[in-house]
């Protein structure tokens, strides 16, 4: 992966730029087996060496690319609400892993890299990022009397979405409204009201 002194270089950063671009649309075009360093400088217009001094083997060339997704144009800021903001949580990533066409190629990389150090790195990192905002709603419903007190959250995590991540990720099916509704109407809502929406109407402040 790029250096931390090479990442302040603007030049640098161009070039990241483009060749993070090339690899995601020869994933997303021609599947992940077409990605090297030599289709990839071609379609960045950058030089060969040029990438493989930045990416100096393939796994992390693609590890990189397909890590750094930018952000969900979806996102909206927390309700307030613990309850709903974790079903918004849940449908959101729902509609990540269920669309992205990055989900299984990355999964499949960190699975055969897992004995690499800087790979197992990224995984924590990706999976510390993408359930941070799940997280804080679980917490805020520890606070609020939602969960039972001194639960662990990443327990409540780890039990809420980990139905989904099998769903995707072992299952290779698609993630329905239904399976999110089941998780929502066991793990998350018993004792605290009715169910709320779950899927495009569980948008909070919408």
């Amino acid at each position: 992966m790029p250096t931390q002194p090479d990442a302040v270089d603007p030049r640098v950063a161009r070039t990241r730029d483009a060749v993070v671009a090339a690899v995601r649309d020869l994933v997303r075009t021609a599947g992940i087996e077409a990605v090297t360093h030599q289709r990839v400088a071609e379609a960045a217009g950058v030089g060969r060496a040029s990438v493989y001094r930045h990416w100096p083997d393939r796994t992390h060339l693609l590890l990189d690319a397909l890590a750094d997704l930018p952000a969900d144009p979806s996102e909206r800021p927390p309700s307030g609400d613990p309850v709903a903001d974790v079903v918004a949580e849940l449908t959101r990533l729902q509609r990540i892993l269920n669309d992205s066409p990055f989900v299984p190629q990355l999964a499949a990389l960190l699975s055969q890299a897992e004995a690499d150090g800087e790979v197992l790195a990224l995984q924590q990192r990706l999976l510390t990022q993408g359930t941070a905002r799940l997280r804080a709603a679980v917490e805020l419903g520890v606070r609020h009397g939602c969960f039972p007190a001194g639960v662990d959250p990443g327990t409540v995590v780890a039990l809420v979405a980990g139905p989904l991540f099998y769903r995707r990720l072992l299952a290779k099916e698609p993630i329905t409204d239904e399976l999110v509704t089941t998780v929502v109407e066991r793990l998350v809502v018993p004792g605290n009201g009715p169910v709320p929406a779950v899927g495009e109407r569980a948008v909070p402040g919408g």
